[in-house]
Parts: structure tokens; sequence; C-alpha cells
């Protein structure tokens, strides 16, 4: 388990050299000192936009009984699926702040990708075989969900600073089928799998702010599942208005999720990639 943290760790680091790097210019910046009552105290903070998915990538496998061993293919999204590696979708987040360091932060997005390809190779998925050659249409859905409690250890009109604790819920949905209505696979898993995260929030004028948030999770078999989860943000954000304002960012996460129950026994692993355009509601 340690090792699949520390691999899915290891995908950020450029990312997190670089989110460390404009931090660091950001904090070090001789920003204008704000008024005491800057300090941002709204209720709620709701943000509606649109996450585009700028790289995507996985893997799945779903396994079957054969005797005393199990059989199953690792199918790469892109390569052996012709999957799409890049869209468009609806991204919600927001927070309740129902006490001055404490709040409750939440995330929607779905992502629904799919694919058509003839099959370079054989392909076990589930209880079906895809010889080489098989016409397959494929989709691969995932849904997630985080919802968490913030606590700011650390605030003045210029800079905040939280730990949080939470659930992120994965829906995972993946489904094969021949093209014309051919032999069909199909499998889904919703995983509740702990989160913890630090974030920082920077004002470097009185309306512009910087803002970042680092995810992690791991989790060594409990309850059937086994995996390691990093999600890393960084966005600028503009308050044009007393309650309305405006942002862009970047996302990239990136999942290792392994089931092992009665019912099912497979592995999924994704990473994305995307920029972030929103409007902010106070």
């Amino acid at each position: 388990m340690a090792n699949q943290l520390q691999t899915v760790i290891a995908r950020d680091t450029r990312w997190l050299r670089i989110a460390a790097a404009v931090v660091l210019a950001a904090v070090l910046h001789p920003a204008p000192a704000l008024a005491a009552d800057a300090v941002e105290t709204d209720p709620f903070s709701l943000s509606l936009g649109a996450y585009f998915v700028t790289r995507t990538n996985g893997n799945i496998r779903l396994d079957r009984s054969a005797g005393v061993v199990t059989i199953g293919t690792s199918i790469d999204w892109e390569r052996d699926l012709g999957g799409e590696t890049s869209m468009t979708v609806p991204r919600i987040d927001g927070y309740y702040r129902f006490a001055p360091k404490h709040r409750v932060d939440f995330s929607w997005y779905k992502i629904e990708r799919n694919g058509t390809i003839a099959t370079q190779r054989d392909i076990d998925f589930g209880n079906i075989f895809y010889p080489t050659g098989t016409s397959l249409e494929s989709r691969l859905d995932t849904e997630t969900t985080k919802l968490a409690y913030t606590y700011s250890f650390y605030r003045n009109p210029e800079i905040e600073t939280s730990v949080s604790a939470g659930l992120h819920v994965t829906n995972i949905e993946a489904s094969l089928q021949g093209s014309g209505g051919g032999v069909a696979a199909s499998n889904s898993v919703t995983a509740p799998l702990p989160v913890f995260g630090f974030r920082l929030d920077y004002a470097f004028t009185p309306k512009w702010w910087l803002r970042t948030k680092y995810e992690l999770f791991f989790l060594d078999s409990v309850d059937a599942y086994q995996g390691a989860l990093t999600d890393f943000t960084i966005s600028v954000e503009h308050r044009t208005f007393k309650h309305v304002g405006f942002g862009f960012g970047l996302n990239r996460s990136s999942l290792d999720l392994e089931v092992d129950d009665d019912n099912k026994r497979g592995a999924f692993s994704s990473v994305l990639n995307g920029l972030m355009l929103y409007a902010v509601i106070r």
C-alpha cells in the first residue's frame, strides 16, 4: 500500500512544485494591507462553472473466477478501447460557513467517457471474453461527490489556512459491448473513501484571491477497498461585485482503487488534468 501511495503522489510532484512556486511568489509579494474587517466571513459560497478536462486516461479491470485462479485483463482506456481523453463537464463547488473558523465544503462533477475500436488483443472483462478484432463500444462514467469539514487554524485579512477531513465518494460505471448489439458486460461500484486536505487562500489585492487546495487519501483493505487518491487545485478568483465573482484555475486528480468482495473483484485507476472556469456567488 505504501508503494501505491508513493506512486500516486509521485504523479503530482511537478504540479506541486509549480504550485509551491506560485504560492511562495504570491505570499512574498508586497500585497497592500487589508482592513481588519476584510476577513472573509461569507456564510456560504457557491461556484458554478465548466470543467475542461484536457487530458484523461486510466485502466480498468474486472475479474472472474476460474477455479482457484482469477482471470481479468488490465485495459488501458485510450489504447485498448479508443476512449475519449478530453471533454467539458459542469462542476459545482462551495461551502457553508457555520462559524468563523468552521465550515462544510462540497464538490460535485460527473465525467462520461465513450470509445469505439476494433480490439488489438484479447480482452477478458468480467464474465465476457472479447477476442482480438472485436468491434467494441465502451463507456466509462465516473461521478465524484466530496463533502468535508474544514477548520481554519489561521486567518487574517490576507491569508486563510485550513485543514479538512471528509468523504470522497466516487461512483464508477464501466460497460463494454460488441458493435451491433453483440455480447455486453457492465459493472459499477460506489466507493466512499476518507479524504484529508490542506488549503491556503491568499488575497494579494482587496479583490484578487489565490486559492490552493491539496487532498489526499489512502486506504488499505478496509471494507473490500484498497486505494489512494490525490486531488490538487490552484485557482485565481476576482471578487468583481459584492456578492459575485469569477475565477479560473487548474485541477489534477489521480485515483487508484482495488475492489475485492464477494460480488466483484477488479481495479480502476484514472488521472485527470483540467481547466476550470466559474462564477462564484457569496
